[in-house]
């Protein structure tokens, strides 16, 4: 007797009875997007490249670490210089191994993107989330984030989304009673040491586990975000630096800390605001089921509101999108929890009306479309501006030979393709300096002293960024211009080439020449050499 259809859908179940269908779909779908990413960026640059230069900063470290032990930018000196310990910790284990490879950090920005998508399916899944849904949702949270622009960067952004999300399926479990010896304390532990803004979930998150008397949990969760922070403030002082490193202390808002502003920029930020309203509603369906269903998941999703807002108040937004990324995937697929009982409430309803529903959902979500359409058709001119400008001031720092004392304010392919002595104008890479900004107390006088103490020969910078009185030292000879066309993520279109002392100043000119001799030019590259004319 012929089989039937249903007996041919149970045997095909049986066959493959612990595949997630969803989870296949979203994989696939990511993995295509990624690696035509990384072909595209590879044939614009002929190398695997990144869209910012600081992705080369974390590699520098890392190949000083596994070369001799040093968390710094020049052998043997610390700098507070990277503000994911985790991620340039696990870049020098590879390292130590392969060598200091370039690909790397790709290779691990992109493993860990998928584990995010992975991460983020199991979530939803955990709370009932049907695999259509889950597969929309996902999809979408990745997109919003941007995941490609983010994967680009070669940096710690999926490691922490992945991190977070992790620590956050595992604090479900916890809701529900179910007992996670160690596993909160390893997550959390990861989310710190990814990246320092994820102790934005530890206030929220503390307070829940603290009314809900869980207090080992607490004791878990507080034990294992302050250990890496810790652990690196402690190394931090001891080697001279802050107890935070220096990009945390730049780059944030620590001094405006308590002007509020969290609340206008939530307001005024289109897609932070949109994701605030889905994560409000989620809160709300949660708190208003509870008198129907005992689970009660409100803390999800009002845990993420909060951690948004002390983002905001503390943290900046942007650069190419990645220090709020962690926020739009996190907030998105904590927001949805609110779909499955959503979808409960309208079964048996007209097909029409079901629909109605979700597409009104997902036209709400119009202005992250925005985001994620720019930010993805940037990815290959930001590619190609960092190896026009910075890939390539590291080949001329390369041929000026090792040791070679070179000054620059971006400092990562610099300093991760060549053996220059790399002094870093901008306080990241260098104590001196990073003290004299933090402190407000950086000038020309500061700048010159540096120079001199650390007898830099080459100065290579954008000169618009020592104005008034910063300003370089009028003694250096400028000797060419590099005029970047196009400009999207680069710090400045012209940078300039100086010598200290005539000596070096010749040696630069001839190193230049040598440079434009004998490099093939990319026929995609918008940067131009001109004669040099003082600034």
């Amino acid at each position: 007797m012929p089989s039937t259809e249903s007996d041919s859908k149970t045997s095909f179940r049986s066959k493959f009875p612990a595949i997630d269908w969803a989870l296949v779909v979203l994989f696939s779908i990511y993995l295509i997007a990624v690696v035509t990413m990384w072909w595209a960026i590879h044939n614009r640059t002929g190398e695997i490249s990144y869209t910012l230069d600081d992705s080369y900063i974390h590699g520098t470290v890392a190949k000083n670490l596994a070369a001799n032990g040093t968390f710094g930018i020049v052998p043997g000196e610390f700098s507070a210089a990277s503000s994911s310990p985790l991620w340039t910790l696990m870049l020098g284990v590879i390292f130590f191994v392969t060598g200091p490879q370039s690909w790397i950090a790709a290779a691990l920005a992109t493993l860990f993107g998928g584990l995010t998508v992975e991460r983020s399916n199991s979530l939803l899944k955990s709370v009932g989330v049907g695999p259509v849904v889950r597969v929309v949702v996902v999809a979408m949270a990745l997109a919003y984030a941007p995941i490609l622009p983010i994967v680009s960067t070669g940096m710690e952004h999926t490691f922490q989304a992945w991190a977070l999300l992790g620590l956050f399926c595992c604090l479900i479990d916890i809701s529900r009673g179910l007992k996670k010896p160690g596993q909160i304390f390893l997550w959390a532990l990861l989310a710190a040491g990814a990246r320092y803004e994820s102790l934005f979930a530890l206030p929220p998150l503390l307070v829940w586990l603290a009314l809900r008397r869980k207090w080992s949990s607490a004791f878990e969760l507080g034990l294992g975000m302050a250990v890496p922070v810790l652990g690196f403030a402690l190394y931090s002082v001891l080697h001279g630096g802050y107890a935070l490193p220096y990009s945390v202390m730049l780059k944030g808002n620590l001094a405006g800390a308590f002007k509020i502003k969290a609340f206008r920029l939530a307001v005024e930020t289109q897609y932070i605001f949109i994701v605030m309203l889905f994560l409000s509603a989620a809160a709300l369906v949660s708190i208003i089921r509870r008198k129907r269903h005992p689970e009660n998941l409100a803390w999800l999703p009002i845990s993420g509101m909060v951690m948004m807002l002390i983002h905001l108040q503390l943290a900046q937004l942007g650069w190419f999108y990645r220090y709020e990324a962690y926020l739009i995937i996190l907030g998105l697929v904590s927001a949805a929890t609110f779909l499955a009982p959503l979808g409960h409430s309208l079964r048996g309803r007209p097909f029409v009306l079901r629909m109605t529903v979700y597409i009104l959902l997902a036209f709400a979500t119009l202005p992250l479309v925005w985001r994620a359409k720019t930010g993805s058709s940037e990815i290959i001119r930001a590619a190609g501006n960092i190896h026009d400008q910075q890939r390539q001031m590291s080949e001329v720092a390369r041929r000026l030979g090792k040791n070679a004392r070179v000054a620059v304010n971006d400092l990562g392919a610099v300093s991760f393709f060549s053996d220059a002595l790399v002094l870093d104008l901008w306080g990241l890479g260098d104590n001196k300096i990073g003290r004299a900004k933090v402190n407000r107390v950086f000038g020309a006088e500061t700048l010159k002293t540096r120079l001199e103490e650390t007898r830099t020969d080459f100065v290579i910078c954008y000169p618009y960024l020592f104005m008034g009185s910063e300003h370089l030292p009028t003694t250096l000879i400028p000797v060419a211009t590099w005029v970047l066309g196009e400009n999207l993520i680069c710090g400045g279109d012209t940078v300039v080439f100086y010598g200290t002392t005539p000596e070096a100043a010749a040696k630069l000119t001839a190193t230049l020449e040598a440079y434009r001799s004998e490099t093939v030019p990319n026929p995609q590259s918008t940067n131009r050499m001109y004669p040099a004319s003082p600034p």
